[in-house]
């Protein structure tokens, strides 16, 4: 008999994950944090999960069983996530931002009928979006969540993230957020969307990623964020260039140094 097909794992938003918990309570549902995070909270219901552990539960589990994995930012999560789907288990799912957004979605706290702030209804107001639909599309696909990380508007940018905003939406010139917050030079919200788990190597339409960009706009302080959350400075353009090669300063190129040939 041929072996089962390995069917990919998928990444949940928050909103997403949480509505699968109530949706199946039967998951199994695992925390990949530290053991002394996991101790002092966790969801209910949730499991702690080692490196070490995980043959355990790829024994004892049933392949059609759908698991769920999160930790902190959403990040490791996904090679827990690998394991599980590299051994053919049918519905795996990561949770990207990890335990706080998800905790929030499950307390209630991102429901599709919260109301914003009055600071974020203005915003929306400002910018010709609907109160009610925090996807919508404005000037050049930008949603919300993008048009604040261009305008540095980092508590609305927060405020979004915990209301559930998708990051891993893209605009017409497949950028998400994070290369917008890079436009905007604002470090503390580049990192907010980091820890919100954003993809860190999306490629854009012409192949180019925020790291790149960070690079070729000498934003040297931004291009170290990045590196240090794990960007990859191999990935090349669709001009066969990598990060290195864009670098537009001396300060970028020597961040940049050690991933030169």
């Amino acid at each position: 008999m041929a072996p089962a097909e390995r069917i990919p794992y998928q990444c949940l938003s928050a909103v997403e994950a949480a509505a699968l918990i109530r949706a199946e309570p039967e998951l199994s549902l695992f925390d990949v944090r530290d053991l002394h995070s996991y101790r002092q909270e966790h969801l209910d219901g949730a499991m702690h999960l080692s490196e070490d552990r995980v043959p355990l539960w790829l024994g004892r589990l049933p392949k059609d069983k759908p698991v769920l994995i999160y930790c902190y930012h959403g990040n490791s999560s996904k090679t827990f996530a690998q394991m599980f789907s590299d051994f053919r288990f049918a519905r795996v799912y990561s949770v990207d931002g990890g335990y706080r957004p998800l905790a929030n979605a499950l307390a209630g706290a991102t429901a599709p009928d919260a109301a914003p702030s009055a600071e974020l209804a203005a915003f929306l107001d400002e910018w010709r979006y609907p109160a009610d639909d925090l996807e919508a599309r404005g000037q050049h696909g930008l949603t919300p969540l993008m048009r604040a990380a261009l305008q540095g508007r980092r508590e609305i940018v927060r405020e979004l993230l915990a209301l559930g905003a998708d990051i891993r939406a893209r605009n017409d010139d497949g950028n998400t957020a994070l290369w917008l917050a890079c436009v905007s030079r604002d470090s503390g919200l580049v990192q907010d969307l980091i820890d919100a788990g954003i993809e860190l190597d999306n490629r854009n339409d012409a192949g180019s990623t925020a790291l790149m960009y960070t690079a070729s706009s000498d934003r040297p302080e931004l291009l170290k964020i990045l590196l240090e959350a794990g960007a990859d400075p191999q990935v090349r353009n669709f001009d066969d260039l990598r990060a290195v090669e864009l670098a537009a300063s001396r300060a970028c190129l020597k961040l940049l140094r050690h991933t030169a040939d």
